[in-house]
């Protein structure tokens, strides 16, 4: 036993310290609420612009929206061929994240990640004329 005692005062570890120290310890009975940082956060979303040229554009465009980021996609100086590569490409990254995508303008599309929602259509407004300027004008 003296062995014992030995290592624990070179150690520190004095068997009746610790229970003289435990004994005066308060005991306090505290209900902790966890909250999560990401309902705290400022972080602002961010939408992506892209207006690509060639095929292999579309990986960084499918990099921002598994990132979480929407991505608008400006393809009035590719030819219609590269276009439908494109948004068939992406269109396999939003189902994989279960996001969407809607054409916005004549040859611009908006994809969103499932954290964002798209509400109403520009698209079918333009198509109608109810978007012009002639008819911006008049109001």
């Amino acid at each position: 036993m003296a062995l014992n005692d030995r290592f624990n005062k070179l150690f520190g570890l004095d068997e009746d310290q610790e229970t003289l120290n435990s004994e005066n310890d308060p005991v306090t009975d505290t209900d902790n609420k966890v909250t999560t940082m990401d309902n705290i956060s400022g972080s602002k979303s961010q939408i992506a612009l892209f207006e690509p040229r060639i095929f292999s554009d579309a990986k960084e465009a499918a990099k921002q929206l598994i990132a979480g980021q929407a991505v608008i996609l400006n393809f009035e100086r590719i030819d219609n061929e590269q276009t439908k590569r494109i948004v068939d490409f992406l269109s396999g990254t939003l189902f994989a994240i279960d996001g969407s995508i809607e054409e916005v303008g004549t040859q611009i599309f908006l994809c969103t990640p499932k954290s964002f929602e798209i509400n109403g259509s520009l698209y079918s407004n333009i198509q109608n004329g109810d978007l012009s300027n002639d008819n911006l004008n008049k109001e």
